[in-house]
């Protein structure tokens, strides 16, 4: 039988959990097996399907047509399930199909359609069959009887690119109810989507998975553009099954401050930054239990800092894997460097057909670039040794490759080829050898910028001033002084064409970057004046963007103001470094700073943000600029707590006064009220939120009013006046959700619940709870208001009589507290599951863990707040209906010599 050619539908497929079965069932996993390969290579065979290759249980075939393999997928599963294969607890194949074009080799494929089939598949469940959207279009409503397809809508799969539509078969008579996905969307990890397919780099991928799995800290070295951040992305894709708590990525490229490293991991890994303690320090005692892999990416330029935190964590977190790129080895203990190769080429001298060029790593990823840059490129017989010419010429580099491939959609292949041998013939001075590879990159980018345009070169080089991503409007303040937006646009466009540029278009602002490489190259190409100026426009325009954001922010989604203000981080950044820690500027400095004092706090970077913040208020002269000092000492103010917080928005209150500011003298008042509060002032606290509320009512600013009565209810609260402190609550809640502000509506409404559960309505109490805690889920982060949400709720279980809900609860509060270093919520969280040990009747273990809270409440000075002290209680009463006093006291002095590890692992083991 010919093998299929041209547009082929591919069908593999795999028998789910066969390695725990072949453990288990050794000898009858061998007859069944059997009877699988012979069930599945007939209903290949019988619908003309050619089986290419089987991997111990997994079978991978090809189609000349989508309906053969539909039907090969229906026939063999109908007949699996006829089958009896109880003896090892059930055999369930889990199947995928796709179409594309794909590379045949000596009876093999290859190629990134085959390589995408398998990842559907893999996201499956065993008697499943997923599809992409290009086989539900190609089938076009004509499935046979008995079939149908069900929309499981976009998934991430792990070749990283874009999104699949993917869809189920559904065959009469057989399962069609399966748990969720497997895709990257269900795992957690923070992976980019990448814009194009890894090839050729198969080889690689496995080496360095290997060593992931020997090492506990591997480095991909390598030249500039030679892939290594793609390389160790696909790896952590491909290894996310490995780790519980998932897959993150840490880009360094653009932090020049090695201040910043750690903040920027504690981000990647969704780490809240909390005082008393440096980041660099929090990192690995917070990953301590952790079982992930993380990705520490360009790290060559601030090895210095980077070293010693990647050792920290190597040392203190023994389940955490650490996957770094960088042009030379982070050289810490235990660290296993892998040299990324370039991409294979074809020996010099041969000339080599479609077929066998296609065998090699850099000619498959300059067709699949040509193709994509022009539709209409084909690799034939006559361009097929020009192409390898090209590839061995650049070195097998993917960067240089992917930007040769750009230019064929302007330029033929002899032409593209002559063009480059003669760069490569100057820099070598007529020689052919091969050039080493940072030269060669270069020469590229240089061919690449010579035939751009002036304005397009200007641009170019301008837009690397850019360390992070960028919008259109950026790029027109930034750089584009002498062209309007659409002109700008219109390069832009031209650039992204080029591969100079790339384009970020998935989310809902288009945004556009430069890779590494190139941008090092922009860099070098600007004069060192024309550098300072871009430096200021650009500090000048992030200054502005973040003051706008500051007077955004209360009004509508909390959720989208972060991530809208999270988009610019990296420049925001580099903004502070030129004006700050280089000294070029510390006003525009200090506006960026205290501007997004409320991004710090909501993003759960307080510690860089108070480091940015001390920064300009060592800088910045308050009697000079009294408006920008006081924003600093507002935004200091909200990282502080007690008196630290009244004194900075004391200060910021006499600053606002001078300049005749009443709204800033109010805003800073709500501090000034709520460190007050915290202190146990009440009666100062309640006349200066007072005053605060009356300028807000003035200035129409319904959020600042919201807070302030909602300052007002947790005064009232405290002076035992629950009806009024009710109404001002309800208040300020309708005023939050009038705004949209997700987060505000989730504290308040967990600060209703307290009031409902102390006036003993429970179940209003707990709905109120239940209600903020479905918010605070959506943020998708971990939060101290989360760890708050799931501890009160635990307690509300109990009141209702839900034992089982309360400790669910109490388990994913602990969880939580203790991923945000809280301490008052782990020991809240450590009661409650000792109230449910005690109702469980075990009494013994719940009061040698209620000693251990006593002990840390003692030891810190904390007391209990009504709802801990109604648990308190509550627990006490079972304990001692089940043990004397004396029982009591002697196993709470057993449980107060306990460190916080032992009395987790106990109380988890109910």
């Amino acid at each position: 039988m010919p093998l299929p050619t041209g547009m082929v539908t591919f069908l593999f497929s795999d028998i789910e959990g066969s390695t725990q079965r072949w453990e288990q069932h050794r000898d009858e996993m061998d007859a069944a097996v059997r009877r699988h390969d012979s069930v599945m290579r007939a209903a290949i065979e019988q619908h003309s399907g050619y089986v290419f290759k089987t991997v111990g249980d997994e079978f991978c075939a090809a189609f000349p047509t989508v309906f053969g393999a539909i039907n090969a997928a229906v026939a063999a599963q109908r007949a699996l399930n006829r089958e009896d294969f109880a003896g090892v607890d059930g055999l369930r194949v889990r199947m995928g199909l796709t179409i594309g074009d794909a590379f045949e080799r000596d009876g093999d494929y290859f190629g990134p359609t085959v390589n995408r089939v398998a990842r559907l598949m893999s996201i499956g469940h065993g008697g499943q069959v997923l599809v992409s959207s290009v086989v539900e279009e190609r089938l076009e409503g004509a499935l046979g009887d008995g079939l149908s397809l069900v929309d499981l809508g976009l998934r991430r799969l792990r070749d990283l690119t874009q999104p699949e539509h993917v869809w189920q078969l559904n065959i009469a008579g057989l399962p069609s109810q399966f748990p969720p996905l497997n895709s990257l969307d269900a795992r957690p990890n923070n992976l980019p989507v990448q814009v194009s397919a890894l090839i050729g780099r198969e080889r690689d991928l496995d080496d360095v998975k290997a060593l992931i799995g020997k090492h506990r800290c591997v480095t991909i070295t390598g030249s500039g553009g030679i892939g290594k951040t793609r390389v160790a992305l696909q790896a952590g894709a491909d290894l996310i099954d490995r780790y519980p708590d998932g897959v993150w990525f840490a880009d360094l490229a653009p932090i020049t401050d090695p201040e910043l490293i750690a903040s920027v991991v504690a981000t990647a890994v969704g780490m809240a930054q909390v005082g008393g303690r440096r980041v660099d320090e929090a990192v690995p005692h917070w990953l301590k239990r952790k079982q992930l892999l993380l990705i520490l990416d360009n790290c060559e330029h601030e090895l210095g800092a980077v070293a010693p935190l990647a050792d920290a964590i190597h040392r203190t977190a023994p389940h955490v894997r650490i996957l770094a790129t960088s042009r030379q080895a982070l050289d810490i203990s235990g660290e296993a460097a892998y040299r990324l190769p370039s991409l294979a080429v074809p020996v010099s001298g041969s000339r080599v057909g479609v077929d066998e060029a296609l065998q090699y790593g850099a000619v498959a990823v300059f067709v699949d670039r040509a193709t994509h840059a022009d539709t209409r490129f084909v690799l034939t017989g006559d361009n097929a040794p020009i192409v390898a010419d090209i590839c061995r010429r650049l070195d097998g580099i993917p960067l240089a490759i992917e930007l040769a491939a750009a230019r064929v959609n302007v330029l033929s292949i002899p032409d593209l080829a002559q063009r480059l041998n003669e760069r490569f013939k100057i820099l070598t001075g007529g020689s052919r050898t091969a050039l080493p590879r940072h030269k060669t990159l270069t020469a590229l980018i240089d061919w690449s910028y010579d035939l751009l345009t002036p304005q397009e070169q200007k641009l170019f080089q301008q837009l690397g001033i850019f360390p992070g991503g960028f919008g259109l409007e950026a790029a027109t303040n930034v750089c584009g002084v002498e062209a309007d937006e659409i002109d700008t646009m219109d390069i832009l466009a031209s650039l992204t064409d080029k591969s100079l540029v790339i384009a970020d278009t998935l989310g809902h602002h288009k945004r556009y970057h430069l890779l590494e490489s190139t941008r090092a190259y922009a860099l070098q190409k600007l004069a060192s004046s024309e550098r300072e100026r871009l430096a200021r426009r650009h500090a000048e325009h992030y200054a502005e963007k973040a003051k706008d954001a500051d007077n955004r922010y209360g009004a509508g989604s909390q959720f989208a103001w972060l991530a809208d203000v999270g988009l610019e981080l990296d420049n925001y950044r580099a903004a502070l470094e030129w004006g700050l820690t280089q000294g070029h500027d510390a006003i525009l400095g200090g506006v960026i700073a205290g501007s997004l004092g409320s991004f710090w706090l909501g993003q759960g970077l307080m510690v860089e943000g108070r480091y940015w913040v001390e920064s300009a208020l060592e800088r910045v002269n308050a009697s000079e600029q009294p408006r920008t000092f006081a924003r600093l000492l507002r935004a200091q103010a909200s990282f502080c707590s007690g008196n630290n917080m009244y004194e900075a928005a004391a200060r910021a209150v006499v600053l606002y006064e001078s300049i005749s500011d009443r709204h800033g003298a109010a805003r800073s008042n709500y501090n000034v009220a709520y460190g007050l509060s915290q202190m146990g002032r009440s009666d100062e606290a309640m006349k200066a939120v007072t005053q605060a509320l009356a300028v807000m009512q003035e200035c129409n600013d319904n959020h600042g009013i919201a807070n302030c009565l909602d300052m007002q209810a947790a005064i009232t609260m405290e002076r035992e006046k629950r009806t009024e402190a009710r109404d001002l609550r309800a208040h300020a809640l309708a005023m939050y959700k009038a705004l949209g502000n997700e987060i505000d509506i989730a504290v308040s409404l967990a600060n209703l619940a307290e009031l409902e559960f102390a006036d003993g309505h429970r179940e209003a109490a707990f709905s109120a709870a239940s209600e903020a805690l479905a918010i605070q889920q959506r943020r998708g982060v971990d939060s101290i208001q989360l760890a708050i949400c799931n501890i009160n709720g635990a307690a509300y279980h109990f009141a209702v009589g839900d034992p089982d809900g309360a400790r669910a609860s109490a388990r994913e509060g602990l969880r939580v507290a203790r991923q945000v270093e809280s301490a008052v919520c782990i020991e809240t969280a450590l009661q409650h599951l000792a109230l449910g040990m005690a109702l469980e009747r075990q009494p013994h273990d719940a009061a040698r863990l209620l000693g251990y809270v006593n002990a840390v409440l003692r030891a810190t000075g904390i007391g209990r707040e009504s709802t801990e002290k109604w648990g308190y209680d509550r627990l006490m009463s079972v304990l001692r209906a089940q043990l004397s006093d004396i029982e009591i006291e002697k196993l709470a002095a057993e449980g107060a010599a306990w460190s916080e590890d032992q009395a987790v692992e106990e109380a988890l083991k109910m």
